[in-house]
């Protein structure tokens, strides 16, 4: 086996990983925008992203299993197709439906991608150094979480032409995959009866199900955060400035690039227990720390906020109009970036991001490990379906708490759910992994009568020789 950090194939892999994400976040920091410029409001934005993330979230049911009998390269290629569509539609949206529509069939085609490619990693690679590549692709996600808020906050006014762009390059994955991609040996052939019987079998193994519930509350948690804190950032009594939003939600995605990488070889060190585990009491921390900052009066970081640059400027001054609305756009930037509460949770949600991080690598390992390998597709379907329902689900569900007691309430939900999450790690990694009691008696003997036929053959030449 050639070792997979050198190989050509992941080039694809990891940066299809990245895309999901940085599709999914750059509509963050450009909420006041979309509100503007398709004459709706937050709930309905906040609706665009569960509409986004339902689609995406039930078709990686299927997805996973399909490619266990139809092969990983077709579901890869179709799923690009089908999100370059999606991008190439979304700059005519004139309304907020139009717009919902376009995002639907974005989700389509990242369903068709996402479980296949966590199933790709466990076909080629070994189970003691899965972790780090599990890490690896963590690391990429980061990086789409990272650069998709950042890139959304710069391009918001022009959110039309990005779209744009996402399409060509999502035209240009397409290529790469199929050049890098298509010599990877499969088993193909199969009917849609084996696929629901796949499925099946594969839910019969509890650790599955455990892992499944993991993911939905870790996403469940993270992404009403994540959200509803850029809009709660943008109005009273913060009204910080787009582009310091997106830096805010940024910050954690560039370190998580680092801080997953490091999880993942952590995660083979000590074990698939031990990493998570540290990882939800750092994010559960964070939340803590961020419900009592949304209720103190002073910063958790007292910075001084720059002088009014305005109240400074001698009134007789003439200025152009286009000199005066610079200036103000300037003061609003650098009084947000300056101001307490920018670092307040710049800073927190830097710490809860590094913690999300310790937490998926050991689950990405875990979801293609608890299961024979005919079902690594099926198990990675269950699994991603799961975490990335709760990622749909979070935003309309802690919508109406935010609206109706505000952001701090989010954050004690939030850090409420993450004992539970630990007891969930726990279960999942207690015992040794095992098969489930319904399979046949000899399919489990037949392996390890061969291995033990073969160590007495090479015994006996040994003897022999």
């Amino acid at each position: 086996m050639r070792r997979p950090h050198l190989d050509y194939r992941f080039i694809p892999i990891y940066l299809a990983a990245a895309i999901g994400p940085f599709s999914g976040n750059i509509i963050l920091p450009m909420i006041p925008i979309l509100k503007n410029d398709l004459f709706t409001d937050v709930s309905l934005i906040m609706l665009s992203l569960t509409l986004f993330q339902i689609p995406f979230a039930l078709g990686q049911f299927f997805s996973g299993g399909l490619s266990d009998v139809y092969g990983r390269m077709k579901l890869i290629l179709a799923g690009f197709l089908l999100l370059a569509l999606g991008f190439a539609f979304t700059p005519f949206s004139t309304d907020i439906w139009f717009f919902i529509v376009t995002r639907i069939v974005q989700g389509l085609g990242l369903a068709l991608i996402s479980p296949v490619l966590i199933a790709l990693i466990g076909d080629l690679t070994e189970p003691s150094k899965r972790g780090r590549y599990m890490g690896f692709y963590s690391a990429a996600i980061q990086a789409g979480i990272a650069i998709g808020p950042f890139i959304g906050g710069v391009m918001a006014n022009q959110w039309r032409l990005l779209f744009m762009i996402m399409a060509v390059f999502s035209v240009i994955l397409t290529v790469c995959s199929w050049l890098c991609l298509r010599r990877i040996a499969v088993r193909e052939g199969g009917s849609l009866g084996d696929i629901a019987q796949n499925l099946r079998d594969t839910l019969r193994y509890r650790q599955v199900l455990i892992l499944g519930a993991i993911g939905f509350l870790v996403f469940f948690s993270y992404l009403a955060v994540i959200s509803l804190t850029s809009d709660a950032l943008s109005v009273f009594p913060y009204y910080i400035d787009p582009n310091a939003i997106g830096i805010i939600l940024s910050t954690s995605g560039v370190l998580g690039i680092f801080t997953s990488s490091l999880a993942g070889f952590l995660t083979d060190r000590f074990g698939k227990l031990k990493i998570p585990t540290v990882g939800m009491i750092i994010a559960g921390a964070s939340l803590i720390i961020m419900a009592l900052v949304t209720t103190l009066s002073d910063s958790a970081f007292p910075l001084a906020y720059i002088p009014n640059l305005l109240e400074s400027t001698n009134q007789s001054t003439n200025l152009t109009g286009q000199a005066f609305a610079s200036l103000l756009a300037l003061q609003i930037l650098f009084r947000s970036m300056f101001g307490g509460i920018f670092w307040d949770f710049l800073v927190l949600m830097s710490i809860r991001g590094i913690g999300i991080s310790f937490v998926w690598p050991a689950l990405l390992a875990l979801s293609v490990e608890v299961v024979p390998p005919q079902m690594k597709g099926a198990s990675t379907s269950i699994f991603s379906g799961m975490r990335f329902l709760g990622y749909s689900m979070a935003p309309v569900a802690f919508t109406p708490v935010y609206l109706w007691m505000g952001l701090d309430a989010v954050f004690i939900i939030g850090a409420a759910l993450t004992p539970p999450i630990m007891a969930l790690i726990y279960l999942v990694t207690k015992n040794k992994i095992e098969k489930p009691e319904w399979l046949p008696k000899k399919e489990e003997s037949k392996p390890g009568l061969q291995k033990r036929k073969q160590k007495s053959h090479n015994k006996n030449l040994g003897h022999k020789r």
